[in-house]
């Protein structure tokens, strides 16, 4: 599949980052590809490291306090952490429209909010997409972030087997590893992300068996 990663730049000094100003300060890089929408809710995986020096428990802890957030839980991973989080899209301080192009964009085809590094006093975004989703992906981070392009290239979907699962096969794969259910013991249990996801464990089962077989078949086969 031809796919396209768009770098751009987005300035911090906006209303949307006011309430995650302490959050942005504290951490190196932040990374957040997964979510999943469930009525007004909206459920997502971030994979953050943490600068040193700064206690997680703290900068989470006044996070939780935020009134459109109704659940979040930090994991940590190796030497950085997961964060869940559960947002509730009634009471989001700024307007809902900019989630819901947000949201809209990633209905249309494959787009990946791949990852972002902070220095401040702005973010570098990359995104990777669909190739015939560059000018939607460009406009939308435009429009809801005010983000000017840095740089746009090919990206050779080949090279990650991930890219070949379902939509939902690809997020609840990457739910389950972020969250730890395939860590030695287990963080989460299979009853723990139906939970996360509203779904049956049989369902989440079979997503998780098919999408792993889809990946062990590229890595084989290939």
């Amino acid at each position: 599949m031809p796919m396209k990663r768009i770098k751009f730049k987005v300035p911090l000094n906006q209303e949307m980052f006011v309430m995650f100003k302490e959050f942005l300060k504290a951490i190196e890089w932040g990374y957040g590809d997964t979510y999943f929408i469930l009525d007004d809710e909206i459920i997502k995986i971030t994979e953050v490291k943490f600068k040193e020096g700064v206690n997680p428990e703290e900068i989470i802890g006044n996070l939780r306090k935020l009134p459109h957030v109704k659940e979040l839980k930090l994991l940590p991973k190796n030497d950085h952490h997961i964060i869940y989080s559960k947002i509730d899209m009634k009471n989001i301080p700024f307007p809902t429209k900019q989630v819901d192009k947000i949201l809209d964009l990633q209905r249309k085809g494959l787009v990946i909010f791949e990852k972002g590094t902070f220095d401040g006093n702005s973010i570098i975004l990359y995104v990777i997409c669909e190739d015939s989703l560059p000018s939607e992906v460009i406009s939308t981070v435009r429009e809801v972030y005010n983000g000017s392009i840095l740089s746009i290239e090919d990206y050779v979907s080949e090279d990650n087997p991930l890219l070949k699962l379902s939509k939902r096969q690809r997020e609840i794969l990457l739910l389950a590893y972020k969250s730890g259910y395939f860590d030695n013991p287990h963080k989460v249990t299979l009853k723990d992300l139906a939970e996360m996801l509203g779904l049956s464990v049989s369902t989440v089962k079979e997503h998780l068996r098919k999408a792993q077989r889809k990946i062990l078949d590229e890595i084989i086969e290939g």
